[in-house]
Order: structure tokens, then sequence, then C-alpha cells
């Protein structure tokens, strides 16, 4: 039984130029039953989803976070992710993109997957405005960011955003966020949190516990900023974290570095005696350093690559640091000196941090530029994670230049939509039956591991981008244009990495349109490196085909 490591699309025009060809369905394995049916569009009413019935996402004060029950939660059906975490491919089983990619570096992305910490619907809206991340190939934990002094500090990420990261193979954290005084934060917080039962034990901690396998997420960033504590009490927060990782060890705990070892709020911008002692002795697991470490004044003191020493000298794994970069203000004009990130030999001191990921979305003027913002940040300049960037005056670099391009297409079965989670309309089969705007990240599919890897025949030029006037199911397809195809020649589109199983007998089909006729074939490429192309049993045309 051969296993694919990538596959590929290869279109091909005999003659003419090419104007669009849209890739709507993958799938591979065996092919299902299909039901025909006429569609219509369908009379739109916007619903008033924001009415006092509707479900909406979980946030709480300390008190109120204790008082939670499952039998009590009325919304609790609609907030559980029922979408199991998909097992991702070993990064071994995995071949870089460009020679600086490292096995071992990771990233976490804080991110404000919704604007607000209330009100928030916990299945979408019926608006096309949504952050819908789509480079989860980068990341490897996410952190729903949330939780304000004035409406609540514990909040549990929405069901959609569960869905789509659970797809992709990537664990997600809820938030407790205990914020400065500045900001509202109160000492009694804190000591709710901390307070023990007649047995000893933390009821909060049991309750983080409860929570996040209730609802169905992998565990908690710990965010603690309040001033006016003391030794006791970060004594008393480690054994909190103890206790959650006793019940439940397979929870997730990241610790902010923010609190000391005596209480205090004194951000060491590095991993040392200071810090170290709530990921060690089975506390938390990783830890999310502050941002100062890249600052004028501290950048001499090179705290990265003492983290790093520090770690192996204590038995920590250096890539559970996270070196904190907050790109809130500026995402893809962020000054890093990313030379205190590298470590040579294609390395990085520690992991990498993301605090307010979402700002390509939040500061972008209109949808093409939120792509594009995205596409820089997290490839690069070119949207070709096979060219490096090279910072020049600490200018942002790519994240692809870091760490390799994760999948979670494993098995004997893969099909996407590669929808993005939001549209204009929605289709079925092609048919366009509904005129509404929308989003649902649950109903997100994968898309491309590589964004983009084209290689061209000739003078051929292709440029990908997604479709929402056209699409076969959901709110979008797949474009590719063409500003020109030579005939006879060809152009190769790398699109997934994969360890899938080929039994005799597996299918491969796609569902595609052009504008006009054009060959198109697959391409799997094997595990031992072999090659094979499947040829596309018919030619495409203006309406959709298999």
């Amino acid at each position: 039984m051969k296993k694919s490591k990538k596959f590929f699309i290869r279109i091909c025009l005999s003659t003419g130029i090419l104007a669009s060809a849209t890739l709507l369905t993958a799938c591979f394995g065996t092919p299902a039953k299909h039901v025909k049916a006429n569609y219509k569009v369908t009379a739109e009413a916007i619903p008033d989803y924001q009415s006092k019935n509707a479900p909406i996402s979980s946030y709480w004060m300390p008190d109120k976070f204790l008082e939670w029950s499952a039998e009590n939660d009325k919304d609790l059906v609609y907030n559980q992710s029922r979408v199991p975490l998909t097992k991702r491919i070993s990064p071994d089983k995995l071949s870089p993109s460009n020679q600086n990619q490292n096995k071992k570096t990771k990233i976490v992305a804080l991110s404000m997957m919704n604007s607000q910490t209330s009100g928030n619907p916990s299945r979408g809206t019926t608006k096309f405005e949504s952050y819908t991340f789509d480079y989860w190939q980068y990341i490897d934990t996410l952190v729903y960011w949330g939780g304000s002094s004035g409406e609540g500090i514990i909040v549990t990420p929405s069901a959609d955003v569960i869905d789509e990261a659970h797809s992709n193979g990537v664990p997600v954290l809820g938030t407790i966020f205990l914020p400065p005084k500045e900001y509202g934060g109160k000492v009694d917080w804190v000591k709710t949190m901390l307070k023990k039962d007649e047995q000893g034990q933390y009821p909060f901690a049991s309750q983080m516990v409860k929570v996040a396998k209730t609802y169905g997420f992998e565990g908690w960033f710990i965010n603690e900023e309040t001033q006016g504590l003391n030794a006791d009490d970060a004594a008393n927060m480690k054994a909190l974290i103890q206790q959650v990782k006793k019940e439940d060890s397979s929870l997730q705990i990241m610790w902010y570095d923010a609190m000391t070892k005596d209480g205090k709020v004194d951000w060491q911008n590095q991993l040392n005696d200071q810090n170290a002692t709530f990921v060690q002795d089975k506390a938390a697991d990783a830890m999310f350093l502050n941002f100062w470490w890249t600052q004028n004044n501290l950048a001499d003191q090179k705290l990265l690559e003492k983290s790093n020493l520090y770690a192996k000298n204590h038995n920590i794994d250096p890539y559970n640091i996270y070196a904190g970069i907050d790109v809130q203000a500026k995402d893809v004009q962020t000054p890093v000196k990313w030379n205190l990130l590298e470590k040579g030999n294609q390395a990085t001191q520690t992991s990498i941090g993301l605090y307010a990921a979402s700002a390509t979305y939040t500061n972008a003027s209109n949808w093409d530029d939120f792509q594009n913002r995205e596409s820089a940040f997290w490839v690069n300049q070119k949207a070709d994670p096979r060219q490096v960037d090279h910072s020049v005056n600490e200018s942002w670099t790519g994240l692809s230049k870091y760490v390799l391009e994760k999948s979670a297409i494993s098995g004997n079965e893969f099909n996407t939509n590669f929808n993005l989670g939001n549209g204009y309309n929605y289709f079925k089969a092609g048919q366009k039956i509904s005129e509404m705007d929308w989003n649902d990240r649950s109903l997100a599919g994968i898309l491309p591991s590589y964004r983009w890897i084209i290689d061209n025949e000739g003078k051929n030029k292709i440029s990908p981008s997604f479709d929402f006037a056209n699409a076969y199911n959901g709110g979008n397809s797949l474009k590719f244009m063409a500003e020109h195809l030579d005939a006879g020649k060809s152009s190769n589109i790398t699109l997934f990495a994969s360890d899938l199983k080929i039994a005799m007998g597996a299918k491969f089909s796609v569902s595609m349109r052009s504008d006009q006729a054009l060959k198109v074939s697959a391409i799997l490429e094997l595990a031992n490196g072999q090659k094979v192309s499947i040829a596309g049993d018919k030619s495409l045309t203006e309406n959709w085909s298999k």
C-alpha cells in the first residue's frame, strides 16, 4: 500500500488564453453517492440573530464560573464542539519548503477571533465580515483571546472556531485574563480563583477541567497581571495549575510571563529563576514570554539565547517557550530584531508567540487588503514559501521562513470544498441557493498547505485567489486566473501535504469549471518520491463538471 506525500493539479491549455479555472471540491477515497435535485434561490429574510433567545459563546466572572454546570447551561448544545482534534502528520514525514524551516519551531497565535468578549453568536452570523483565519498550517496552538473587566475575564472559544481548528489539527485554548488594576483588575478575583475547599483542593481548577472537556477545547491560557499579590499567592497559582494537570494530563496550560515566584507583576522577557517555576514540577506546559526582548534597551542582553540555555539546563524544552511578538498595532509593519530569535543552522532559540495575530484583519481596509496582509504575514511578500524573506531594518519576515507547513490530511480519505467560512451567497452542487451574506467557520474547508507553489512552463503566468461569485458547495471556490498561457505548456500547482494511503481501486475526483476549454491532471507524489499523473477524463468547460 503506497502513501501520497503531496498532491498537485496540472493545468494545460491546448490553444488560446485561459481566463479562469475554478477548483471547488477535491475528493480522495471512496466516492460518495450524490442525489440529484433542483435547487431554487431562497426567499431572503434576515433573522434576528442577536435576539435574547439566540445562543452566544460563554464568558464569566470568577464567581459565576464556579457556579457553572452543564445541566444549567441553556446554550451548551450550541457551544459544544463535536469535531474531534484531527491528528497531524509527524513533522519528520514532512518536507521543508525552504532550507530555513525548522521542524522543532512552533507558533502559538493569540487571536481576537471575535471582536468582543460578550454577545458573540455561537456559530456565525448573517454577515460576510468576519475573521476567517486560513493559514492553519503555520500554527501549532490557537489561543482564543478575550476577556475584559467589564464583561467577563474567563472566555471559552466559540464553537465554530474550535470546529475549524480541530479540522486542521490545531488545539485551542480558552483565556483566563486577570487584568492589571489600571484595566479594572481586582485582587478579589484572583483570591476567588485560588480559594481552597475543606479538602485543600481548588474548586476553580476542577471547573477549568470540566468546562474545557464539556465544551471540547484543549485547555487554558492564564494571564495573571493583577498587582497586589504575594509569594503565597504565586505558590497557590502553581498548585492550582498542577491540580488541573493531575485531574486531566491531556489539558494544556500556557502561562504568561507576568507574575513572578514572589507574586509580583514583573515581566522578565526571558525564562529565568523568577518565572521558571510555573513550567516546572508538572505545572504549565508552556510559557509565553513578554515582548520586550526585542526592544533596543534589552536587545544587547540576548534574552532569547539566555532562555534557550536556561531551559536546556533545567530540563525544559526550549520550544515550549514562546518569544512574544506584539503585532496588534502594525501587523506586517511590526519591527522585530529577528537575529535575536535566530540560532543559526536553520534553527531558532525558542518558538514564536504572536499577540493579536488577528491584526491582519482588524487593520485591513477591505477584504482584498486583509488577504494580502495575511499572505505577507504568514508566508512572505512573494507569496511563495520556497522563497526566504531577508529582514531589512527589522522589517517583517514571513513566518514560513521559520516553520513547516503542517498538515492533518492522512488516512484513507480526504475531501474539501476550499471554503473560507463566509460568503455573499451560498451554493450547492454549483447552484446558488441563497443570496444572503453569512459566516460560519464550522463550514470552512481544508485549504492548500502551500500558498502558493506554482511552477509554470514557457511564459505561463497564473494568479490564485478565492472566488465568492462562483462556487460549488458553500460560499467560495479556489480560482486560478491566467494572465497568459502558452499552447501546449502546463502549470503545476502544488496544493497539499498529505499522508494518505492509496489502496487498489482508490478514486480521485475534482469539481471544476473554466471559461475556456482546458485539460487538467492530478499529480500524486508518493512517499518514495515517484510522481503519478492522473489525466482528467474530460476537458473543462464553463459549466461545473466532475
